[in-house]
């Protein structure tokens, strides 16, 4: 008991929006299932042998690398709040189309494409949370962010194993509506800091257009 009071006691009197993002780190870490059993199903579930697995998993994190300095650029350009809701509604997407296809290839497909989103709107979460806290809160406030993200995926694994076996489409369904409640809550409770003279879906256009 002591011990939960001391951790209370730690992490207190931050913004309440700091609170909103780290229950998002929680729930978006928790939401993320199928990743750790990833090597199962592609071994257990589609017939793949160690080479091809390995072979996936190396493309799928050489893929990430770019995406999560995408994902910085992003949010140093664009609001923050903005883009995670954005990439997160993204990602759910693809996770709940995932739930409801039947197991293939193409479902490892999307789901790596929404765990791509999930990736890069990291940046906004850390950037955000420095917009919300002065000097002296942020060791704190970081400190409480990234124990939500280990919290969250300490609980992943314990949830995906309870599924693998006869319920794995209903695991990528439990991912995305867990990230989308996390969306939610920050759409609606916590503030933009900075608004941006930019907007995303300019960029897009923007995109589109240097690439016609």
């Amino acid at each position: 008991m002591n011990a939960v009071k001391q951790l209370f006691a730690m992490y207190g009197g931050l913004k309440k929006e700091i609170y909103i993002l780290c229950f998002g780190r929680i729930v978006t870490s928790m939401g993320s299932l199928i990743w750790p059993m990833l090597t199962l199903i592609l071994k257990n579930k589609l017939g793949f042998d160690a080479s091809q697995i390995g072979l996936y998993m190396m493309v799928l994190s050489f893929i990430m690398i770019p995406c999560n300095l995408l994902g910085g650029k992003l949010a140093d350009r664009y609001n923050k709040k903005t883009m995670i809701v954005i990439l997160d509604l993204l990602g759910v997407a693809c996770f709940l189309v995932c739930g409801f296809m039947e197991l293939s290839i193409m479902t490892i497909l999307i789901y790596a494409l929404g765990s791509i989103f999930q990736q890069m709107e990291g940046p906004s979460f850390d950037s955000l949370i420095a917009d919300l806290t002065s000097a002296d809160e942020r060791e704190k406030a970081y400190s409480l962010s990234y124990l939500s993200m280990n919290l969250g995926l300490v609980l992943a694994p314990t949830m995906g194993g309870l599924l693998f076996e006869n319920h794995l489409g209903l695991a990528f369904i439990i991912s995305g509506l867990a990230d989308f409640s996390s969306t939610i809550l920050i759409f609606f409770l916590v503030k933009d800091i900075k608004k941006e003279t930019k907007r995303f879906f300019g960029f897009c256009f923007s995109a589109f257009r240097a690439g016609v």
